[in-house]
């Protein structure tokens, strides 16, 4: 929903700048000054929009509280506003980011394309709030979808608005100066969080109730906040291997993916059960360097006889499957976490990838990196 120059400022309390709010026919922005630079803020909700009705102490019942608006915390953090011009679009969310699905990212994605890739769109970058249980999704989704240098930069917050020290509006505050930082194109999607700068493609929440939680344990940071501004170790790159999806033909659900979690004692038939339920594909969590067992793999195999793919990660958090040199039946996905691998395979199949190309798209740059300068695979496998 989008609101008027003048209903806005007054929900803001922004009576004074009334004057300085400039409307175009697609967008709303919130404004003190017209030569700053341009955020969207891509509304999906989440804890950064919740309060509670107990106590300032709740960080564990706060759902129940009356919802919030990004109004309410644009008001609160009004220096925001000192170094960007600020445009919402809210998306429906029922149930919190638990209940969302890929039709969540898909419209945030149309809709980034179209305002922040368009040749002559003059917005900076793209903000997006979400719910903490599965921004690393949704965000990835984007991430790998998104047809432009632009910065996107995904936050939320561990604690309710209404806690005693809450972290939603330093987030929101630190990813609005992501956003507009020329620093920060050229480096694909970013979390801003708990004033550290991370890659959405690496990242995943590795704690469940406390603010320090996305990380990209392996990679590591790209930046810091000081100041409440972004300071980045290197030079703009993208990650190695991210690819790009094209959706702009993608007008259906996406395919049917599942994850399936390896353990001792595994039963295979859950594979079969799946295809059998509507599956077009299989991300299967594996123990180790993402093994499969004797009958899981014997499943994938028949599995890929029949034209669905069955894609493996390793149940740790961070490392990687070792693919062989030579094309086989399971697929091992290269530095991403069953998630990320669920929405890569998800993409892949809808817009109509082979299953050799399907294997490239996880496999080829660690087969590549490890395999293409040893003659015959000497070191690792028998002359051919």
């Amino acid at each position: 929903m989008l609101f008027s120059c003048f209903t806005t400022a007054l929900a803001l309390g922004l009576s004074t700048f009334v004057a300085h709010v400039k409307c175009d026919p697609e967008l709303t922005w919130i404004s003190e000054n017209s030569t700053l630079p341009k955020v969207v803020i891509f509304n999906a909700k989440g804890t950064i929009l919740s309060a509670s009705n107990y106590s300032r102490l709740d960080n564990i019942n706060y759902g129940s509280g009356p919802p919030l608006s990004v109004e309410h915390i644009i008001g609160n953090v009004s220096e925001a506003l000192k170094m960007a011009q600020i445009a919402i679009i809210n998306f429906p969310v029922v149930g919190g980011s638990a209940g969302v699905n890929s039709s969540l990212y898909l419209n945030i994605s149309q809709h980034a394309n179209r305002l922040l890739c368009a040749e002559d769109s003059d917005i900076a970058g793209g903000v997006m709030f979400h719910g903490t249980n599965t921004l690393e999704e949704t965000a990835f989704g984007v991430d790998v979808t998104l047809n432009c240098s632009k910065p996107f930069v995904a936050t939320g917050s561990m604690r309710p608005d209404t806690y005693v020290s809450p972290d939603g509006r330093s987030n929101f505050f630190q990813a609005v100066a992501a956003a507009i930082s020329p620093a920060a194109r050229n480096r694909g999607g970013l979390i801003a969080f708990n004033d550290r700068i991370t890659s959405i493609f690496y990242s995943t929440k590795t704690n469940a109730n406390t603010p320090d939680t996305f990380k990209a344990l392996e990679q590591g940071n790209v930046g810091v906040f000081l100041g409440g501004q972004p300071f980045f170790y290197n030079t703009p790159s993208f990650p190695s291997h991210r690819p790009y999806f094209n959706i702009s033909d993608v007008t259906t659900e996406l395919p049917s993916v599942v994850i399936l979690y390896g353990h001792q004692g595994f039963d295979a038939a859950l594979m079969y059960a799946a295809v059998s339920n509507g599956a077009k594909g299989i991300v299967h969590m594996g123990s180790g360097a993402a093994s499969l067992s004797p009958s899981a793999r014997a499943a994938a195999v028949e599995l890929f006889a029949k034209g669905i793919p069955v894609v493996t990660v390793p149940r740790s958090v961070t490392g990687t499957g070792m693919p062989t040199p030579q094309p086989g039946p399971v697929f091992y996905a290269s530095y991403v976490g069953a998630p990320q691998a669920r929405i890569m395979l998800q993409l892949a199949l809808s817009t109509g990838q082979t299953l050799d190309e399907i294997r490239d798209l996880f496999e080829a740059p660690l087969r590549k990196a490890i395999y293409a300068t040893v003659p015959n695979n000497q070191w690792y496998y028998a002359s051919s």
